[in-house]
């Protein structure tokens, strides 16, 4: 499993444009996506990339719980995880 979510600026001819990345998973392997936001300079830009980062944070944290349990469930029944 491979969590990673995060924000970067790339300046094409000297304008910024904010960038959000983030692992998934596509055809059984792992592989960063990075999706085009807009403007740096915008506020609605800047809130949207915060709502992407908590939402796939968010999901990724419901995703490692769940995996938790089913590990833990499986070693006290006497099984390999």
């Amino acid at each position: 499993m491979q969590i990673g979510c995060g924000v970067y600026v790339h300046a094409v001819r000297g304008h910024p444009y904010l960038y959000v990345w983030h692992y998934e998973t596509t055809g059984g392997r792992r592989r960063q996506v990075k999706e085009y936001m807009g403007a740096a300079g915008r506020q609605d830009i800047r809130e949207e990339a915060i709502r992407r980062v908590d939402a796939y944070f968010r999901r990724a944290a419901r995703d490692l719980e769940r995996l938790r349990k089913e590990t833990l469930e499986s070693i006290a029944r006497g099984r390999s995880a």
